[in-house]
């Protein structure tokens, strides 16, 4: 895993995943679970900004938002902090699209594996990882397998949290996690390619060179339709 590499760009690339993970679960108006991600902002070592759910629409047509600090911000990463808030909202729009992919059955089954207390967090990783070979075949035809994967992980993410709210910080961190030990370099590229393109461009046009994702299946994470 290369999350120790710094992107470069003043944020500590360990936070990157933090920001997009968060930003990607809050850019939805639907989920059941404000309180539990509002306590999850305060605890994270990065700045994040949450929309108050309650807030009417301002005249630009975008909800009032705030922001959780610890303070831990380097003087050039704010403009870093909205690429990737615009790419998380980006990402979770294009989720729209394949959200009818995951069954109810499964989100379920995952959740359950997510409240066995006996596991650990290899296994919660290994249990997404199965989750996601589950869904695999539903990704589009016309989108880059780490694309898809990303936006499947996160996805999978909010629907769990949103069946169980109590699980949503167990569930942010393993959906982390494994992120940054299977998606890392791809979520990377996309931030630095965010850095650097005009602010007209579409984040959706980033041309980047992709890497295959290997998914181990543990046998301790069986199929959710046995």
């Amino acid at each position: 895993m290369d999350s120790e590499v710094s992107n470069g760009s003043g944020l500590e690339a360990e936070h990157l995943t933090d920001l997009l993970v968060f930003g990607f679960l809050q850019s939805y108006s639907d989920y059941s679970f404000y309180q539990e991600l509002e306590a999850l902002g305060q605890k994270l070592p990065v700045r994040v900004y949450l929309q108050d759910q309650d807030d009417e629409l301002q005249t630009d047509g975008n909800r009032a938002s705030r922001y959780f600090s610890q303070e831990r911000i380097e003087p050039d990463s704010e403009s870093q902090e909205e690429i990737i808030q615009n790419i998380a909202r980006h990402l979770a729009q294009v989720g729209d699209e394949m959200d009818h992919s995951i069954h109810p059955t499964l989100v379920r089954h995952l959740a359950a594996q997510f409240m066995n207390r006996n596991l650990s967090e290899e296994d919660r990783r290994n249990c997404l990882a199965t989750a996601l070979e589950e869904i695999r075949k539903t990704y589009p035809k016309d989108m880059e397998t780490e694309k898809a994967a990303l936006i499947m992980t996160m996805l999978l993410a909010k629907k769990v949290a949103d069946f169980r709210p109590s699980l949503l910080h167990d569930v942010f961190r393993t959906t982390v996690n494994f992120i940054n030990q299977n998606l890392f370099t791809y979520v990377r590229n996309l931030v630095r390619n965010g850095l650097t393109m005009p602010e007209t461009c579409n984040v959706d046009k980033i041309g980047l060179e992709l890497t295959e994702i290997c998914l181990t299946l543990p046998p301790r994470c069986q199929d959710y339709r046995a």
